[in-house]
């Protein structure tokens, strides 16, 4: 059943759901994260926004896998574009059945090392409040490879900005919500973890992938935000000019051989070697790390906007994939317990910097897409 229901009133249940106590709180203390992308990357209509990713999951074809889904890869690319591939990661996934989803993702605005978190109490999408896990939010902030960055709409240079204009997290959120319902987050932006040489800090990868572990109970879904070969100018990245699909889905193959083998550093000395882009090459290194041993990894979906736009001058690769344990059995689902989903289109959609201020990488691309029709 969805509803619609006035702003105060969503606003105090992100409140109830943040555990908070019964006491009179001013509403808009909370801390809210606007929706940056809604009606670019995703259609900023509820109801549109929610026939479209029902849309994409009646369409995907999955393998029944009877043990626990534990982990996911899935692209924050323009639903009009990568909604079809991505939407493969998470059909499986039933209300109720996670309580906490871990996302890591890769930041494409201003440079920070190691990893953020905005310092926030929820997101908006158009399908409702996402409120964070405040516990687990706390305790990671203690580790000194984790900051929280603040939350500034009203002003204040580009280059602190870290959170607000950022899509990779925010376009997860309606595929988890369409399917889960009610759950808490940790939203994770990972930076650059090189050295001053240049080189990728193993430490760093392992420190980070040990702390989230520590958070990671049975009742935990890790989401990786990514995608795969960026290939173009606007990438930085043309190797070859001719065959561009296939030498695109040649490289590709060549990381999914590494994924799915779980060899990190195979994977590393491949972008070594390869040179090539992949947004979330330290989120990828950083699931392998701390997924479960023996864990069984799955491609289910792949497409290229080359091959979807018939443009060979710049192309972005989609895949999801997923990854089980095996040694346990997949989490029932819990209907009963499930918040409703809030169909309310916000009442702000955060405008990007302004002319002359960088902007998010993915903004060209997004600008460009038109989410699908629904019927």
């Amino acid at each position: 059943m969805n509803t619609k229901i006035p702003l105060v009133y969503l606003l105090s249940g992100i409140f109830m759901l943040l555990g908070t106590t019964a006491v009179a709180v001013e509403p808009q203390k909370t801390i809210i994260r606007w929706p940056a992308v809604a009606g670019i990357t995703y259609p900023a209509e509820p109801e549109e926004l929610l026939a479209t990713v029902k849309k994409f999951y009646d369409a995907a074809d999955v393998p029944e896998v009877p043990s626990h889904l534990c982990a996911v890869i899935a692209s924050p690319a323009p639903y009009a574009l990568a909604g079809p591939i991505s939407a493969h990661a998470f059909k499986s996934l039933q209300p109720g059945q996670y309580d906490r989803v871990i996302i890591i993702a890769p930041g494409h605005g201003p440079a920070f090392e190691n990893c953020s978190i905005p310092a926030i109490d929820a997101f908006i999408t158009p399908l409702g409040p996402v409120a964070l896990d405040e516990a687990a939010v706390r305790y990671i902030l203690y580790k000194p490879v984790f900051q929280a960055h603040q939350v500034n709409y009203e002003g204040g240079g580009h280059l602190t900005r870290v959170h607000e204009f950022e899509f990779a997290i925010e376009a997860m959120l309606p595929y988890l919500q369409e399917r889960l319902q009610d759950f808490k987050i940790v939203p994770i932006l990972v930076g650059d973890l090189r050295d001053p040489e240049g080189i990728v800090r193993e430490s760093a990868l392992a420190g980070i992938a040990e702390i989230i572990q520590s958070i990671i109970n049975e009742r935990t879904l890790v989401v990786v935000s990514t995608n795969f070969t960026q290939y173009g100018e606007e990438y930085d990245n043309v190797p070859f000019k001719d065959n561009v699909i296939e030498n695109v889905a040649r490289l590709d193959r060549m990381a999914f051989e590494h994924l799915l083998n779980l060899d990190v550093k195979g994977f590393r000395a491949y972008l070594e070697e390869s040179k090539n882009v992949i947004d979330g090459k330290y989120c990828i290194q950083i699931l392998m790390k701390l997924l479960p041993q023996g864990a069984q990894p799955r491609i289910l979906a792949y497409e290229t906007s080359a091959s979807l736009n018939n443009n060979t001058t710049s192309s972005v690769s989609y895949g999801a994939l997923t990854f089980h344990d095996p040694a346990r059995p997949a989490l029932s689902a819990q209907p009963d317990k499930v918040r409703p989903l809030v169909l309310r289109r916000p009442e702000k959609i955060a405008t990007p910097p302004a002319e002359g201020e960088s902007k998010p990488d993915a903004v060209s691309e997004a600008a460009t897409a038109v989410p699908p029709k629904t019927e």
